[in-house]
């Protein structure tokens, strides 16, 4: 991999230089970047980026009964992703309310990646939507969306489990679920089944 850094948003700290970490896949495979801690870029497209990256390990996944009668009232389908007016308007709906600046990420994840869309519905109404990108040995979640009209669902905890089952029925052992940090995307470390790239290795959460 050929590696580059930026300092445009680096800092200095107690007498430490941080900055910003990225690559370009050279001979690695998707896989072998992801086990080391890369993510794809949702910002340019072909670079990935060193994070504090986070990954469900499905050796480990479990769902209680109350959460898997929830997930049996839902209605899914799964299918490739095509441009589509309502899909994409319902995700910007969602990130317009919740004041999150990400539509320019969410529509970069359009150009670069190949997306499985999953599709929710409740009461034959579209109550949420993910959308994921798929290895041959994991899946990469990129964005999801959900109506809060129905909170009794969890659907912003329950579209990882979704995930979740969803990639271990392929026989894949790892969901990558992005980053998190103290201050942001922290929810993601609650996960029993989390795992924390800490820059050396992965570590179970709350080790």
């Amino acid at each position: 991999m050929k590696i580059s850094y930026k300092h445009e948003n680096g800092f200095y700290h107690n007498g430490r230089i941080f900055c910003e970490v990225y690559c370009i896949k050279e001979t690695e495979t998707d896989e072998e970047l992801l086990n080391l801690g890369w993510l794809p870029s949702m910002d340019e497209f072909e670079i990935w980026y060193q994070s504090r990256s986070c990954r469900l390990n499905l050796d480990n996944h479990n769902i209680s009964s109350k959460r898997r009668n929830i997930l049996n009232k839902l209605d899914l389908t799964f299918k490739d992703y095509n441009r589509n007016y309502l899909v994409d308007n319902f995700f910007k709906n969602f990130y317009n309310d919740k004041k999150f600046d990400i539509i320019e990420q969410y529509e970069n994840c359009s150009d670069f990646f190949k997306i499985k869309l999953i599709e929710v519905k409740f009461m034959e109404n579209i109550v949420g939507y993910a959308r994921i990108t798929e290895r041959k040995d994991s899946n990469i979640f990129l964005n999801l969306s959900y109506s809060n009209k129905f909170s009794k669902l969890s659907l912003g905890t329950n579209l990882f489990f979704i995930l979740s089952e969803y990639t271990k029925k392929q026989n894949k052992k790892y969901l990558y679920i992005y980053e998190s940090y103290n201050d942001i995307f922290n929810y993601k470390e609650k996960f029993k089944n989390v795992e924390i790239w800490n820059g050396r290795e992965w570590i179970i959460n709350n080790e």
